[in-house]
């Protein structure tokens, strides 16, 4: 498997794969999203990743800016979406598509990067819900908005409300 950054050439794919792993209904909106943030100045700096095994794409991951409510310094991404094809998935694809996104994340010197999703799944990757950033809407089930650092014990001085991308920020992604 080859982890590289996507390009414009892969939006079509990406499509696919996202509508594949999320269900037709769900997968369009994701979809969309996913079109909708490549092309957002307001998610900039944005890191998106594509795993490819023989030279199909099998995962995706999108890692966009998000300010912090009086901390205008504070370099911090969200991971939203991840997916990986169904076939693909219990392989490792989207664990190695995080790791690789801290590391590129981490040598470009940020902070911490936030996620919305399974408490189970995240927490192998580093990612706590202890912390006190507020997401940018209520959410139904706050244990799954949690924060990994990338800098040593930033998140014991960061707090205030994440104000994310303008096209993620619809309360419908909350």
């Amino acid at each position: 498997m080859t982890i590289r950054e996507s390009t414009g050439q892969d939006e079509l794919a990406l499509l696919s794969l996202h509508e594949a792993a999320f269900g037709s209904s769900e997968g369009a909106g994701i979809g969309r999203l996913v079109t909708a943030l490549l092309h957002d100045d307001t998610a900039r700096p944005l890191l998106s990743l594509v795993a490819e095994r023989q030279g199909r794409l099998v995962g995706h991951a999108i890692f966009s800016a998000v300010s912090i409510e009086g901390y205008p310094g504070a370099s911090v991404r969200i991971l939203a979406p991840l997916a990986v094809a169904p076939g693909q998935q219990r392989r490792g694809t989207g664990g190695a598509l995080i790791a690789e996104g801290f590391a590129r994340l981490a040598a470009a010197g940020v902070d911490c990067v936030l996620v919305l999703g399974d408490p189970r799944y995240y927490a192998r990757a580093g990612f706590r819900a202890d912390h006190a950033i507020t997401a940018p809407h209520p959410l139904g089930h706050p244990e799954a908005w949690m924060a990994s650092e990338l800098a040593f014990g930033v998140l014991e001085r960061l707090a205030g409300r994440a104000r994310c991308a303008a096209s993620l920020e619809a309360p419908e992604y909350w």
